[in-house]
């Protein structure tokens, strides 16, 4: 046992990330149920129609359909296409309603809409419903975390990065070992939906699983490494 723990897989976030990953989403579940967790993974072929070009209507039936999946009503969300460039992700209140307000050129690609959409979504659950302070340290974080919780993970990962200073929330490394947790916690130890993921994040996924299977076998390793 002494042998297996010395050259078991290693936890490949600090022991205060993996800490802050576990107690956050137990949290979520709190919060959120564990219905989300039972739905299918939205997959890019699944939500992103074929052809899609990031006209208007296009982007506000993508902004519905997340809505849906997150348990947002629709009407009550906003979205304002630009031409010129603005934050991405950019969140305001009008009349009580929140507005997302992208780039036209950013809403032409898809997957990073999704996950623009899906992040600030998670504001409007977190702090919009009052379920946590807006100077909350890890809001952004914790926003990133509400997307993977409602399956649509896949998305933010193909948009994190590896440090975090460029786009504010979970940096990639995090990130997938988030996603590998949502797995874990689904019961896949072998997701399919991991082919959707970019070479990097897919290893750090499958990398993360191995962690926590070995952690289920011996608890007592957990960051003895």
């Amino acid at each position: 046992m002494l042998i297996m723990r010395w050259f078991g897989p290693r936890c490949p976030v600090s022991p205060e990330e993996d800490a802050w990953v576990a107690s956050s989403l137990t949290w979520l579940v709190g919060e959120f149920g564990r219905g989300p967790l039972e739905l299918p993974p939205v997959r890019p072929a699944d939500l992103v129609p074929a052809g899609y070009s990031g006209g208007v209507q296009e982007a506000r039936s993508l902004l519905d359909a997340i809505c849906l999946r997150m348990g947002v009503d629709p009407v009550r969300v906003e979205l304002e296409l630009h031409s010129r460039e603005v934050p991405d992700g950019h969140l305001r209140l009008r009349e009580g309603h929140p507005v997302i307000a992208v780039a036209f050129g950013h809403a032409a690609d898809p997957v990073p809409l999704v996950a623009t959409i899906a992040h600030e979504l998670g504001h409007v659950l977190l702090v919009g419903d009052g379920r946590i302070k807006p100077d909350q340290p890890d809001a952004e974080r914790l926003a990133d975390l509400v997307s993977v919780h409602f399956g649509l993970g896949v998305f933010g990962s193909r948009v994190a990065v590896r440090c975090s200073r460029r786009r504010p929330g979970m940096t990639l490394p995090l990130y997938a070992y988030a996603l590998a947790n949502y797995a874990w916690r689904r019961a896949e130890r072998a997701p399919d939906w991991l082919a959707d993921l970019r070479f990097g994040s897919r290893l750090q996924v499958r990398r993360g699983l191995r962690h926590l299977a070995y952690r289920a076998a011996d608890p007592a390793s957990a960051h003895s490494l």
